[in-house]
């Protein structure tokens, strides 16, 4: 029966490959127009970063289309249609910006060029990018703290390799953005391009980050001391239902594990853990913390534009480095702000109490490293002017 099965799923999925490129051609016909289109599967409605390049593009006079329909079970005819739309749009359009993997995308016969591999880069899977249109992998993460993609492959919170082959997840970027140059090799890896094809530029809201932070350090929203250091729990998806889940060990007993004349918790589960959709944005819940403890979640590199403190509470770690693997150990990085028992984390919390200003940012700017470096002071502006084009 398992073998049935996966001859039945590579039947499905070159069907729907043969009919996505029948109805591509189709669309194709009368040529392509000054147009940029934008689609998610992860949301209803366009994330910040999408809004941002958007109007960047109309001020270059593109005609701007957003594509956003969460995929679940009870909105799948909505899916479908999108589907439909989504290949109506990239046959005309002459940019296509996604933020996640997209099977259309990559089941899809582009037009392409192929791009030089240099020495060291045999982890290139894709040698070839499209040319019309170009199409943009906007990741919707800033910095490379855990592995993801092609590095991932065959473990427990990855995909299998051989269902990455068969649905040629990753193909068909012609660029993808990263937060900065400390980023490249492993975006590189995880989505199987050479090095050049990465653009450390980072995402539209990069600047919103920094301009909030400005605004922050120039005390324009200075607000009165509050009486408790509001602290937000915000853990990363856990994707294998077998995996250890530390953070929902610590709600389960919240409010009792630090002291609630002192702290106020806020926590805030990744939207896939707790069958949400992913809004776009700084989320508010980060805007208003003052401390923020985490596991292996990219809201590090956030708080880290806002000036926010972060602990790191990973008693799971050894686990987490086979499944998925981490591009950045706390650990190794930062060792001062890592607590793997519940312990050491209310110590580090108490410790911070007593004295926020003794919290180790050497320790923070090492983990973040050159994250950023790089990165464009209006990425929206950057990428119209640098993507426009496959070279």
């Amino acid at each position: 029966m398992p073998r049935l099965g996966a001859l039945v799923k590579q039947a499905a999925v070159k069907i729907a490959a043969f009919l996505f490129n029948v109805l591509y051609a189709l669309c194709k016909v009368g040529g392509r127009r000054k147009e940029v289109v934008f689609v998610t599967r992860q949301a209803s409605e366009p994330s910040d970063d999408f809004l941002a390049l958007g109007s960047a593009y109309e001020d270059a006079g593109y005609k701007v289309v957003y594509l956003s329909q969460r995929l679940t079970k009870k909105a799948a005819l909505a899916y479908a249609v999108l589907v439909i739309k989504e290949i109506y749009h990239v046959a005309k359009c002459q940019v296509c910006v996604i933020d996640r993997y997209d099977p259309v995308i990559s089941l899809l016969h582009l037009k392409t060029m192929p791009v030089e591999v240099m020495s060291g880069e045999d982890y290139v899977r894709f040698a070839e990018v499209p040319v019309e249109p170009v199409v943009i992998q906007l990741w919707h993460a800033f910095g490379a703290f855990k592995k993801f993609g092609y590095q991932s492959v065959d473990t427990a919170e990855g995909h299998p390799l051989s269902e990455m082959e068969l649905f040629e997840i990753h193909r068909n970027y012609t660029w993808v953005v990263c937060s900065g140059e400390g980023a490249r090799r492993p975006f590189a890896e995880a989505f199987g391009y050479p090095v050049s094809r990465m653009l450390p530029i980072g995402r539209p809201e990069y600047k919103t980050l920094c301009e909030e932070r400005a605004r922050l350090d120039a005390g324009e929203q200075a607000q009165p001391r509050r009486e408790r250091i509001r602290v937000l729990f915000a853990p990363t998806v856990r994707k294998y239902d077998k995996s250890v889940h530390p953070f929902a060990e610590l709600f389960a007993i919240r409010e009792t594990f630090l002291n609630q004349d002192v702290f106020e918790e806020i926590w805030s589960f990744h939207p896939l853990d707790v069958g949400e959709a992913v809004i776009g944005g700084v989320p508010p819940t980060l805007e208003n913390a003052d401390v923020v403890i985490t596991d292996y979640s990219s809201i590090v590199y956030e708080a880290y534009l806002l000036g926010k403190p972060v602990f790191f509470y990973t008693p799971d770690l050894e686990h987490y480095m086979d499944t998925p693997g981490l591009n950045a150990n706390p650990v190794e990085l930062s060792p001062t702000l890592v607590a793997e028992t519940l312990e050491e984390l209310v110590g580090c919390m108490d410790a911070y109490a007593k004295d926020p200003t003794g919290y180790d940012w050497a320790a923070f700017e090492t983990f973040v490293g050159q994250s950023f470096e790089g990165a464009a002071k209006d990425p929206a502006q950057a990428l119209v002017t640098r993507t426009g084009s496959c070279e």
